[in-house]
């Protein structure tokens, strides 16, 4: 007996409107339609009622839909697009049924302006939809007429009464303003190959021949002119242009951009927001200042043969913080922080889809050599776009459902595009600027750690505590004989090298005697100075690197800045030494003459210090027993 499927149309339509991360994401589907239905005008308002219910009216001046395209409209799974196109799963518009009632009238060029409603179109996914004229005081009517529309096609949607719980959200201009920006067509990051958003501005408004190189993979460079009128603003107002002060914050580092093409005002709203290049000519003490806003593709570099696109940019921490003014950081709220946004996106039609910075971490430890690489668990300075139009975006267009199968094709093709940047000066001036940067902070924050410790010591040593113990105050045990001896093998790590020092400390007198000894934090020890003269410092307390061994080319792991002695077992091969990083190279040398007796301070390390010369003595400890024997053991 055959099986009757069950098919609930109705359980679907609502899958479809609830799957979605923002309720802003309507405005989103709305200005894609709008840009593949040929408008050039789209005028977007949102509005609050008494009963705190809000709703939403988007028009716009297209070709206007026909009886099939709105049969697509209002159904499920179908469309009139084609298969490589990003809406041709027909799910987009189901965005717009969470709510009490949906209204559209539209235009085509064979027809007069004609109404189709529903009222709870969650619920009554499978009643039909009556087609009518327009009546003349249907609300829809009345909003045409006011921005002169009812002479020309296009097509108007009143979405009333929303069910989405964050709809609060389309109440906020700059939230709208900066979604579209980033997450929709008119956000196209096509911008980002050129040194300003001017730039790409007039390249369109002249059709420069340089647009051939951007047209590749095809999506038109189509600019649409956005009006926005939000939450009771008194009339319509494009992206940038609100009526307080803080709504025209939003595009007010490109000021230039806008008074050059007022009289374009489509291209106001086209083409994502980039910082304007600045090449810095001098590097920062700190990340947070970098001024840097490099771009490392252009129109002539950004594509491969086989549809793979990428725009590339790197932007310093302080150029964020003066453009893009939206954003949040420490002590400025803001709709979002520079992670969230910022590092590598897979895009389609170019405009960001998922978020995907695994990917470019992957590619930058393949691209950089281990001398050029930097700190990046934070790629909040770098803004890659990967476009594709096979990338196959999910029902809700907010990832990418073949992106595992890419992975490796996109991963390579970022290596390339790196490693052609690293050919270019100003990259590579400034990698070795946030090199330095992140290197300094390393060294502060090393430096600074180790005087916090320093400091506790010296409390502790001037003051009095109820913790403090005697060492030689020890009454329950019988003092060893002076003969006697405890038999030990050759320290083979860091920590027997410490247990060893310690043990001699308690029945010698040591150079320096280790108070506090911490491997987890920073430089291992703080010692007090016994022998005044070892040191060219006022300071009692010093601070004490433990190693097994020391010899040329293997680094310290430390900052020289940061240690004042080194305690070790033995010392290998003389030469150049490096400190934490490979900045900073120090000589490993005999130390002549010894300034203890017997002769510990055998090697130093001399460098060139931020005050000047410096050098900081190695105590090599395996010089004590290197003409004894071990004695027998004797039984007590």
């Amino acid at each position: 007996m055959p099986i009757t499927r069950r098919l609930d149309l109705v359980n679907l339509v609502r899958e479809l409107a609830e799957n979605r991360i923002s309720a802003i994401e309507i405005v989103r589907e709305a200005l894609s339609n709008a840009k593949d239905h040929g408008a050039k005008r789209v005028w977007i308002r949102t509005t609050r009622d008494a009963r705190n219910q809000v709703s939403i009216l988007i028009i716009d001046d297209g070709e206007g839909m026909d009886e099939e395209r709105l049969e697509a409209f209002w159904g499920v799974g179908a469309s009139v697009k084609s298969t490589s196109a990003i809406g041709y799963k027909g799910h987009g518009t189901k965005l717009f049924f969470d709510c009490a009632r949906l209204s559209v009238a539209s235009r085509s060029r064979d027809s007069a302006w004609r109404l189709t409603q529903l009222d709870q179109p969650l619920r009554a996914a499978q009643e039909s939809i009556e087609d009518l004229p327009l009546p003349a005081a249907h609300p829809l009517h009345g909003a045409l007429a006011k921005l002169d529309l009812l002479g020309g096609t296009g097509t108007a949607i009143s979405i009333e009464a929303l069910g989405s719980e964050d709809r609060a959200e389309l109440l906020s201009r700059q939230r709208i303003e900066s979604f579209c920006d980033w997450f929709s067509v008119i956000g196209d990051v096509r911008s980002g190959l050129f040194d300003s958003r001017k730039q790409f501005h007039d390249a369109i408004a002249s059709n420069d021949p340089v647009l051939d190189y951007l047209r590749r993979n095809d999506s038109e460079l189509v600019p649409i002119d956005v009006q926005l009128r939000i939450n009771g603003e008194k009339g319509y107002r494009p992206l940038g242009q609100g009526p307080g002060a803080a709504d025209k914050d939003f595009l007010s580092n490109w000021r230039d951009d806008l008074e050059a093409h007022a009289d374009h005002p489509a291209l106001l709203a086209f083409g994502h927001r980039f910082a304007n290049f600045h090449e810095s000519q001098h590097g920062a003490s700190r990340v947070r200042d970098d001024m840097s806003a490099l771009r490392l593709t252009d129109p002539t570099n950004w594509s491969t043969d086989d549809g793979l696109a990428v725009v590339a940019r790197v932007e310093g921490h302080r150029r964020q913080r003066q453009t893009y003014l939206e954003a949040s950081w420490q002590n400025h709220r803001g709709l979002y922080k520079f992670d969230d946004r910022f590092g590598l996106w897979l895009c389609r039609d170019f405009v960001p889809v998922a978020q995907r910075n695994d990917l470019l971490r992957r590619a930058l430890d393949q691209a950089l050599p281990a001398r050029a690489r930097f700190e990046i668990r934070s790629l909040r300075n770098w803004k890659v776009f990967v476009n594709d139009q096979g990338f196959r975006p999910t029902a809700n267009r907010n990832d990418i459902a073949n992106q595992a199968v890419q992975e490796d094709r996109i991963i390579t093709t970022l290596v390339g595009f790196l490693r052609e940047s690293l050919k270019q000066p100003a990259f590579t001036a400034w990698v070795g600027r946030l090199q330095a940067a992140a290197r300094e902070r390393a060294r502060d924050r090393e430096v600074a750690q180790i005087e916090d410790r320093r400091s506790d010591i010296r409390k502790w040593m001037s003051g009095t505590s109820k913790g403090d113990i005697e060492l030689a105050d020890v009454s329950n045990f019988a003092r060893l004989d002076p003969e006697q001896s405890m038999r030990l093998r050759a320290p083979q790590s860091e920590q027997e090298l410490f247990f060893i020092y310690a043990l001699l400390s308690g029945r010698h007198e040591m150079p320096v005697s280790l108070m506090e000894y911490n491997a987890s934090q920073g430089v291992d020890a703080i010692g007090l100075l016994n022998e005044k003269g070892l040191l060219d410092t006022p300071e009692s307390l010093v601070r004490v690197e433990l190693k097994l061994d020391i010899q040329a080319s293997h680094p310290i792991h430390h900052f020289f800045d940061a240690i004042d002695l080194i305690l070790c077992w033995k010392v290998g091969r003389l030469g150049k030494i490096w400190e934490e990083t490979s900045a900073t190279v120090g000589d490993l040398r005999r130390r002549t003459p010894s300034r203890t007796e017997p002769g510990l301070d055998t090697h130093e390390i001399a460098y060139e210090g931020e005050q000047g010369p410096r050098v900081i003595p190695i105590l090599q400890l395996s010089e004590l027993f290197r003409t004894e024997k071990p004695k027998a053991r004797r039984s007590r």
